[in-house]
């Protein structure tokens, strides 16, 4: 080690102290702190009941629309969806039902300047929704979009 028998002494008896302290670290942090117990009953109820109300809100429907989209091509191309929207809170419900001409003319300003190769992408069918939500969100009082359905999606 160092060739100096007392100073080697010394470091051997540093390190063992060391050693030793983080092996009853070790050792207490196992044994002596031990998490609050949990009751897995109660909190598997409390997720399924959480999950259950989240499931129950009610969703707002719109009505099946067909939107010509912008094509270079001589043949004409168009969007038929139908939508559903959720909002943050159900209280929020009538603004978004008073406010359906002004989603669906959003809608149909944003869809019409997409190319079809960009709505037959997964991402452009995000981008659409994510863009539907910020200008829908834009002309209601208060956001009140929180997540865009589409239960029919075909680009012809």
């Amino acid at each position: 080690m160092t060739g100096n028998p007392g100073l080697d002494k010394i470091l051997l008896g540093i390190n063992g102290l060391v050693v030793l302290a983080a092996t009853a670290l070790t050792i207490y942090s196992h044994t002596i702190i031990s998490p609050k117990p949990t009751n897995e009953d109660q909190e598997f109820t409390g997720m399924v009941q959480d999950s259950m109300r989240e499931l129950q809100k009610p969703q707002i429907q719109f009505p099946e629309m067909v939107i010509n989209l912008y094509s270079r091509e001589a043949r004409l191309r168009f969007l038929n969806l139908k939508m559903t929207v959720e909002t943050f809170e159900q209280s929020q419900n009538p603004i978004v039902e008073t406010a359906k001409p002004l989603i669906q003319d959003a809608l149909i300003d944003i869809a019409s300047n997409m190319r079809p190769q960009e709505l037959n992408s997964v991402t452009g069918r995000i981008l659409l929704e994510a863009r539907i939500k910020k200008k829908a969100n834009a002309k209601l009082p208060e956001p009140a979009i929180k997540k865009i359905y589409f239960s029919k999606f075909i680009v012809q």
